[in-house]
């Protein structure tokens, strides 16, 4: 490893502390636009900007949403049942988790918008609820 190596790795992590001052969510453009500067300017390989970036996010405590989309997927599994379907009550529980994880950056919409999106990658589906009626209409008024 080259003295220009260390000089190139460390200015790049002191590029990310700035960008991660004041924040506790990265999107995936922001991550992205980071890594991308990490390769290009300061040549680095993907996964040395990539382990640099996810040790500065868990040091600042920054949910990074690339690493969020993940647990949040693995929550959702968890709490669908057998046939692939999330409840009501579940999918509200794993919206809490994404929206308390990333902070106050994002608003309840932006957070539910994000689980649903991760729900049909996944591809599980809305458990209908209901009484008398049981629909998906509480799953489908999510806006894209």
């Amino acid at each position: 490893m080259h003295a220009t190596d260390q000089d190139g790795r460390a200015r790049f992590g002191e590029l990310i502390k700035l960008q991660m001052q004041g924040r506790r969510f990265l999107d995936r453009a922001e991550e992205r636009r980071l890594l991308e500067e990490g390769l290009t300017r300061y040549g680095l390989r993907l996964d040395e900007a990539a382990g640099l970036l996810r040790a500065a996010a868990e040091q600042d405590q920054v949910a990074l949403e690339g690493e969020l989309g993940r647990s949040s997927g693995l929550l959702l599994k968890t709490m669908a049942d057998a046939r692939g379907r999330v409840a009501r009550q579940d999918f509200a529980k794993a919206v809490a988790f994404y929206r308390a994880r990333a902070g106050a950056e994002l608003t309840e919409a932006e957070a539910a918008r994000a689980v649903k999106r991760r729900m049909e990658e996944l591809e599980l589906q809305p458990k209908p609820h209901g009484r008398l009626i049981r629909t998906r209409r509480w799953y489908r008024a999510i806006a894209e």
